[in-house]
């Protein structure tokens, strides 16, 4: 009974131990799974500090230096500081935002729209779509330079230049259009530009020269026709004006016994030419040759008003300081000298009148021949200085074949130039202010005076668009060209409006300087205008050339996209330089990407590697103490095993005794 208890026990003991292995080989098992998962922690925290993005440094509207992760639309953003990046996909396009694609498709439908451009015009069309595509942005090429000196000031006519309005192209009439037009545009930049290369300007300008040229002509044929009329016999000892001129002038020159000569030879001249003077601008000089030839020895003056008696000779006034003009018989005192006490009245009181900065005495003068010798020198001087001046081109020289042929031609261009500008002939007496643009705009000085300004009187109306630009309807002036080799006639229509405003734009350039055209923001005017025109327009002429495609606005803002196209080689990069050419290059040597941590993630995987380390050292701990335990129960077993089967060994070894006895 004792044995077979004791074998149940060991059984069970047995049992027990082989349990307490188990457990213990399942416990090892389990720790060497912490082992493994406290690697992959450790690998996972390694790797978010190993883990970096690619950052963008730019600039903002304000000029703020920012740090963004490097997307599509970071790294394409607009800023005057900004280089100006792009992405390029595989075929070569640029990839651009919706909003770029849209204002870019924009504006070449607006371009196709334009009347002005004609079928086939390639570069008109592309130029006309930059126009409007930069347009879209607020951006319009225009001038602040004269608003701030105060144009408007300066004169109506430019104000009216300066808003625009501007007159620059005539489009005659046709079979399918048989209205003629006339094309306008606003601004002083784009319309002085036009005006100065439209039809207009360059027929007015054609025949502007011509008239010139054909004035120039008709003077000098005239100069050469007086050199043979005066140099003509004009006395009977043979001799010509042009050597009684130097007789005149040389060694000797006139005195009390041959002045007499002279002043006979210089009237024969005289009564051939003052014929032919210009009446209105001869006056004077008429007036004065008539005095000179007048003057006689013994001559006495013959004043209506009361002369001051003489108070010595002409000398005794010369050596007083004062200064006489022997033709009008006066003698004017400088205001420092004082003619009483310089030369005392022999009878009477002199008769001065004057203003205060100087005296004017009139005298009884008695001319002595040495008085009209000497002025003989001084008359022919006079004369030929004053005397082409003085005539009448159109009144000269008439009947020589050479003049007579140079007039002709002068008319003729004078009536075409007269018909562009006036719409009419406005006749011989006008011709010659064709060329003078104040004149023909303002009209006469007031009171012949330049001083006082023009009369704003114009005599004739010029041609225009309609009679509410000021002027009349033109017709057709006929120009010659040469076409091809050969001399052909045609005509153009009569508009001197283009002409006007380029001529008051230059004088308007003239009194305050060039113009600073600009490109300015409409919708924040105190920007960089300049800088955003050139970034845009590096972007047109990209997508023209190169073609485009449209990025997705999810991908134009996500960073992990961008970073993983770059380094897969999806997307390359391409950087304007600084001759605004699109060049390739590589973002990593790209100055303003960067790498950086990801202080997020690390901050993250830290935590999460903390916990999980945590959690692994706890099972840990709990797994030491279960084997601890395991171990003491497995020790104890062992001892009541050993000591049970120590029992029923000797249990068994005295049976076996005693069966053998």
């Amino acid at each position: 009974m004792g044995l077979a208890a004791s074998q149940a026990r060991l059984l069970s003991i047995t049992s027990r131990m082989a349990d307490n292995e188990l457990r213990s080989q399942l416990i090892n098992n389990a720790k060497m799974r912490l082992t493994n998962e406290s690697s992959k922690v450790s690998d996972e925290y390694i790797a978010a500090l190993n883990k970096t993005q690619l950052m963008m440094s730019n600039y903002n509207l304000l000029g703020e230096k920012q740090y963004q992760d490097l997307t599509f639309n970071s790294l394409t953003a607009y800023s005057p500081q900004n280089n100006q990046y792009g992405l390029v996909n595989k075929s070569g396009e640029l990839l651009v935002s919706e909003l770029d694609t849209a204002r870019y498709q924009e504006a070449f439908q607006k371009a196709l729209e334009d009347k002005e451009i004609e079928e086939g015009d390639t570069e008109g069309l592309n130029a006309k779509a930059l126009e409007e595509f930069l347009k879209s942005y607020g951006l319009e090429k225009t001038t602040t330079y004269f608003e701030q000196d105060q144009v408007y000031a300066f004169d109506k006519d430019m104000q009216r230049i300066w808003e625009g309005d501007m007159v620059y192209e005539y489009i005659p009439a046709t079979e399918a259009n048989p209205k003629p037009e006339v094309i306008r545009v606003s601004g002083l930049h784009y319309g002085y530009e036009k005006s100065k290369t439209s039809v207009e300007y360059g027929v007015y300008s054609k025949l502007l020269k011509e008239y010139q040229d054909a004035d120039n002509a008709y003077t000098a044929a005239i100069k050469d026709y007086m050199k043979t009329f005066v140099y003509e016999t004009t006395d009977n000892s043979g001799k010509q004006y042009q050597d009684i001129y130097k007789d005149l002038i040389g060694a000797g020159g006139a005195d009390t016994g041959n002045y007499k000569n002279y002043q006979k030879s210089m009237q024969e001249i005289w009564n051939k030419i003052k014929g032919s003077l210009d009446e209105d601008n001869s006056k004077v000089f008429a007036a004065q040759m008539e005095e000179y030839l007048k003057m006689q020895a013994g001559q006495i003056t013959d004043e209506t008003t009361t002369p001051a008696p003489n108070r010595g000779s002409l000398q005794d006034y010369i050596n007083a300081g004062a200064i006489v003009d022997q033709i009008n018989h006066t003698i004017t005192w400088p205001k420092d000298k004082d003619p009483e006490e310089l030369l005392p009245s022999q009878d009477g009181t002199a008769d001065l009148t004057g203003d205060g900065s100087e005296w004017t005495e009139i005298v009884q003068v008695e001319l002595t021949e040495d008085d009209v010798a000497a002025a003989m020198k001084q008359m022919y001087q006079y004369f030929q200085s004053g005397i082409f001046g003085a005539l009448d081109r159109d009144k000269f020289g008439s009947g020589n074949q050479a003049v007579d042929a140079a007039r002709d031609k002068y008319y003729e261009k004078s009536r075409q130039l007269s018909q562009f500008i006036y719409g009419q002939d406005v006749g011989a007496k006008y011709y010659e202010k064709l060329d003078d643009m104040e004149w023909i705009l303002y009209g006469d000085y007031i009171d012949g005076d330049p001083s006082k300004g023009r009369t704003n009187a114009p005599y004739f109306p010029t041609t225009a668009l309609d009679g509410t630009e000021g002027g009349v309807a033109g017709e057709y002036v006929q120009v010659e060209d040469t076409v091809n080799g050969q001399d052909v006639t045609n005509e153009y229509y009569c508009n001197f409006q283009a002409v006007i405003d380029v001529y008051l734009c230059e004088k308007m350039m003239d009194q305050f300087g060039t113009p600073k055209y600009t490109w300015v923001d409409v919708n924040d005017p105190g920007s960089d205008g300049e800088a955003k025109a050139k970034w845009y327009t590096n972007l047109f002429e990209r997508m023209l050339e190169g073609g485009y495609t449209t990025i997705e606005k999810g991908l134009a803002s996500s960073q992990e996209w961008l970073q993983y196209a770059l380094e897969s080689g999806l997307v390359s990069m391409e950087q304007v330089n600084d001759d605004d050419e699109w060049v390739s290059t590589m973002y990593t040597n790209c100055s303003d990407i960067t790498e950086s941590s990801i202080q997020v993630d690390i901050t993250k995987a830290e935590a999460e590697y903390n916990k999980a380390m945590q959690k692994i050292q706890a099972k840990d701990k709990r797994y030491d103490i279960e084997l601890k335990n395991i171990d003491t129960e497995h020790n104890s077993l062992q001892t009541e095993y050993d000591s049970i089967k120590s029992v029923m060994d000797k249990n068994v070894e005295r049976n076996f005794k005693m069966f053998e006895a």
